[in-house]
């Protein structure tokens, strides 16, 4: 799949469940999985009764011998420790893309994140992605 095909599949997914839940912003970075690093963008939804819940739909590219792309969807659970820290744990899929080879596999982990003022929050996310391409993954950066 070339390249731009697979940017506007990402540019696709993330735009259409923007009428799920409460959007809170954009959020960049960087990411290690297994060793290989990328670059990192996701976007959040918020919702429930207290925001206690979030999907986080995210997209990055690694240099894994050749360039591959991984899409996320991920599912938290939000603990609200204070009034500006967060920890959640996730469960959710992955999409990998490599050249002709797509990989699906399964995502458990957890992650924190922590506000900066109303506007900025840092965040950081470890996850095992379980099926056919194991590995272990590691994201940490901004929203804004």
């Amino acid at each position: 799949m070339k390249l731009h095909i697979k940017i506007l599949l990402s540019a696709l997914l993330l735009s259409a469940t923007t009428a799920l839940a409460e959007p809170r912003g954009w959020g960049a970075g960087l990411g290690v999985f297994e060793g290989d690093f990328g670059i990192h963008a996701r976007k959040d939804f918020m919702f429930g009764k207290e925001l206690q819940y979030g999907v986080a739909l995210q997209g990055g590219l690694y240099n894994q011998n050749k360039w591959t792309t991984r899409l996320d969807a991920d599912f938290h659970y939000i603990f609200t420790l204070g009034s500006a820290f967060r920890l959640y744990p996730l469960a959710g899929v992955d999409l990998a893309i490599q050249s002709k080879n797509n990989r699906i596999g399964g995502n458990l982990g957890g992650g924190a994140m922590v506000d900066l003022n109303t506007d900025t929050r840092l965040f950081m996310e470890a996850k095992y992605v379980t099926g056919d391409w194991d590995g272990f993954a590691f994201t940490a950066g901004i929203y804004f």
